[in-house]
């Protein structure tokens, strides 16, 4: 079982570290750091002004904590041929969860530290928290995020007593995180009792079977929003394609002067997660821009990059069904795809003009240059659409092979 987890573990990190290179790219990484710059900038400039002691900074303080804490699944690296190959192999899972424990507690652990060092401005200056029930909270989550992938584990058995239920455990430690920060020396109990949670739970009687079909499951199910993540950024083959009709997208798909191909065209931009989640994660990219910036040049610079960028991506649905046998077996008319095509990304980037150029508005303090600022980007879109994409769509279908 040690040398299966550890080919394992190796074989994860290698896996994450292919698709978080591809995630983490040169333009992403770049956005980011703009992005965090002016949060933090925004985040200094504001703090002045906000308000002493207010009744609700305590309350939220502890619901970001919360929310951080059930950041992060534990995982187990089971496959679906486990339970068939290991099920005869019950006694050696403790063994083989051991390196599993520090391995998942490394993405939660980075996140707890850097959110209590973004919050530590506002909880010390602005809410009143002393420094001393900061820091033991912090360390207090740490173990109790450790103690929570011990009850995951032991969950996994037949037991007798239901050990972990995951929306109890969050209610239980937002109750103690807010008792903490209210009272500084209840931070030292906080402490006490997820270091004692943490000695004992992993001693608590467990089943002597181990319920593989569970387990695997829940892996599945992580490896699955693992998948989600990645396959916003980039294409994942390991990642479970699940069909469902998604009824409030209806509104989008125009009925009036339809052909098929535009029909098509449509539901893939509606219903295809690769082409949806990219137009929604492009619009809620540039609106958080504009929120972060409040500046209608740079939003608008940014915005136009956006839209350029988005439009540059969406382009190659258009031959998602070029080698769909079915597709050319239907009297649909090949020769105005193109045409079809336009319409419907056309359609797309008009509705993601809107909602950046909202969002440069809203956030911009100078409200008649940030309109400005979206007629100018709005005749940028048009630009776009009516000479850069009938070239590109010409030169996409160009290219296809039968």
């Amino acid at each position: 079982m040690n040398n299966i987890i550890k080919k394992r573990l190796e074989a994860n990190f290698k896996r994450s570290m292919h698709y978080l290179t591809l995630v983490f790219n040169d333009f992403f990484i770049l956005a980011l750091i703009f992005l965090f710059g002016a949060l933090m900038f925004w985040y200094a400039q504001n703090i002045k002004k906000w308000p002493h002691d207010l009744w609700f900074y305590k309350p939220l303080i502890a619901l970001i904590w919360t929310v951080i804490l059930g950041f992060g699944n534990f995982a187990t690296l089971f496959k679906k041929a486990d339970e068939q190959f290991l099920f005869n192999e019950d006694k050696q899972i403790k063994e083989y969860f051991k390196p599993l424990y520090r391995h998942s507690l490394i993405l939660p652990v980075i996140l707890i530290v850097l959110v209590s060092g973004l919050l530590f401005p506002f909880a010390t200056l602005r809410a009143g928290v002393s420094v001393l029930a900061l820091v033991l909270t912090a360390l207090g989550l740490i173990l109790a995020k450790d103690v929570q992938f011990h009850l995951v584990a032991r969950s996994f058995y037949f037991n007798n007593n239901e050990y972990y239920n995951y929306w109890m455990f969050l209610l239980v430690n937002y109750i103690f995180i807010l008792l903490s920060i209210q009272l500084s020396y209840l931070a030292w109990l906080y402490l006490a009792l997820t270091l004692i949670s943490w000695s004992v739970v992993p001693h608590l009687e467990q089943g002597k079977a181990f319920n593989w079909y569970k387990a695997i499951d829940y892996e599945e199910r992580r490896q699955d929003l693992v998948n989600s993540f990645y396959s916003m950024f980039t294409d994942v083959p390991e990642k479970k394609v699940k069909i469902k009709r998604r009824k409030y997208f209806d509104a989008f798909i125009s009925h009036k002067n339809q052909t098929p191909n535009t029909f098509l065209y449509q539901r893939v931009l509606l219903r295809d997660p690769e082409y949806s989640n990219l137009l929604l994660r492009m619009m809620i990219f540039a609106v958080l821009l504009s929120w972060a910036l409040q500046d209608y040049i740079w939003a608008g610079a940014i915005g136009a990059l956006i839209i350029f960028l988005t439009l540059y991506q969406l382009i190659p649905l258009g031959i998602v069904y070029e080698h769909n046998v079915m597709y050319h077996v239907q009297p649909i008319p090949l020769a105005k795809r193109g045409q079809a095509l336009a319409r419907v990304l056309q359609k797309g980037m008009l509705i993601e003009w809107v909602i950046i150029s909202a969002g440069i508005i809203i956030f911009s303090p100078q409200k008649l240059f940030a309109v400005g600022m979206s007629i100018g980007l709005l005749i940028f879109t048009f630009v776009l659409l009516y000479g850069y994409l009938p070239l590109r769509i010409e030169k996409l279908f160009k290219k296809v092979r039968y």
